[in-house]
């Protein structure tokens, strides 16, 4: 009898040893994320996206113990599936990218109100919810610039009959500041300067004043160079010498930012070049004429309007206050520049796991 009760508990033990020890669905997924440490761990996160579509629950419970352990990883998660992948048109097309982010939103759902799983289900409802990749399947949308509008820009009528010169500095994806500078032709040599800042819808940006008696409304439309081309007013109003107009098309002469100090431009030369990444050699940026360029293995991954802010702005999020870089697309993406030299750049992501990316000039 005491064999038979002890052949039972041995059988029972084996049992609970088996379970106990058997991996959940998704841990190897979502360990070897956590272990990855870059934000090159694009392999990882799909991994434990496809975990999440098999197994949510099991996921979800993962994501809960990194949270009470203070850890952001589930953060990071988010933050490099959102940008990697599902906003990323290197990636997939968008019936595709659309097609995983609803499945990713119907595998959370059913947790929302769940109590020990709705706070993390939310979450990624939340900022899987709010990608607009929808959007980009309408013909009509308005599509972003490709191409940063910082620079100088210039232009010079034949036999001495007007010039003028246009500062532009991007200080947001749909926002810049301008100083516009123009002068009539001979024989009196008139001249008229304009600042502001203008909104951009596309690539194409209305500018109105009334500081001089009157109605002042410029165009801006940007494409090779721009061409600004008076909507409203007179030279009177829009604060111009007698016969002077701003109107023209204007050729570019710099991409650099005419209104950084001499010391926040050198940085910016020495930012340009190609950039290898010290944790994962196939993973590359290049910072070149206001735009930043990611590839990988070889292959461009993206390319975004890259803005250098001298003191990272707030809607950077958390920051030191030092100098920044704004990766702006569908989605902003804005990086401390931790350190910078002929040879090494350190770029740490504001938001995320903040683990600091190290790259070497090659």
């Amino acid at each position: 009898m005491q064999k038979v009760i002890f052949q039972a508990l041995a059988g029972l033990c084996m049992m609970v040893c088996l379970y106990a020890c058997k991996p959940q669905a998704g841990n190897d997924a979502w360990t070897a994320f956590t272990e990855c440490g870059t934000t090159a761990c694009v392999e990882e996160v799909l991994a434990v996206k496809d975990a999440f579509l098999k197994d949510p629950k099991a996921i979800l419970t993962r994501f809960n113990e990194s949270d009470k352990k203070g850890e952001d990883s589930v953060v990071g998660w988010l933050y490099i599936l959102r940008d990697s992948v599902l906003v990323n048109s290197g990636f997939a097309g968008i019936e595709e990218r659309f097609a995983m982010q609803q499945q990713i939103l119907e595998a959370a759902k059913p947790f929302a109100d769940d109590p020990k799983f709705k706070d993390m289900a939310n979450f990624v409802l939340d900022e899987i919810g709010t990608l607009a990749i929808a959007s980009e399947l309408e013909d009509d949308i308005m599509e972003p610039a490709s191409e940063p509008f910082t620079g100088t820009y210039s232009f010079e009528l034949p036999e001495e009959s007007g010039s003028g010169e246009l500062l532009v500095s991007q200080t947001s994806f749909d926002k810049f500041k301008f100083k516009l500078t123009v002068v009539g032709g001979k024989p009196a040599f008139n001249q008229g300067m304009m600042e502001g800042e203008a909104n951009i819808l596309g690539t194409t940006a209305d500018f109105s004043t009334s500081e001089f008696g009157g109605t002042c409304k410029l165009s801006f439309n940007f494409g090779d160079g721009v061409e600004i081309t008076t909507l409203e007013g007179d030279p009177a109003t829009c604060g111009f010498g007698n016969g002077v107009k701003a109107d023209g098309v204007y050729r570019r002469t710099s991409f650099d930012d005419p209104f950084l100090s001499a010391a926040d431009a050198k940085k910016v030369k020495q930012l340009q070049g190609n950039w290898r990444s010290l944790d994962d050699p196939k993973s590359v940026i290049k910072i070149v004429d206001g735009k930043y360029i990611d590839v990988y293995d070889g292959k461009e991954v993206s390319a975004a309007i890259c803005l250098y802010y001298p003191k990272c702005p707030g809607d950077c999020g958390p920051a030191g206050g030092g100098a920044c870089l704004k990766i702006t697309a569908q989605d902003d993406v804005c990086y401390s520049l931790v350190s910078l030299t002929a040879t090494n750049l350190e770029l740490s992501p504001n938001t995320g796991r903040g683990n600091t990316n190290r790259y070497v000039r090659f």
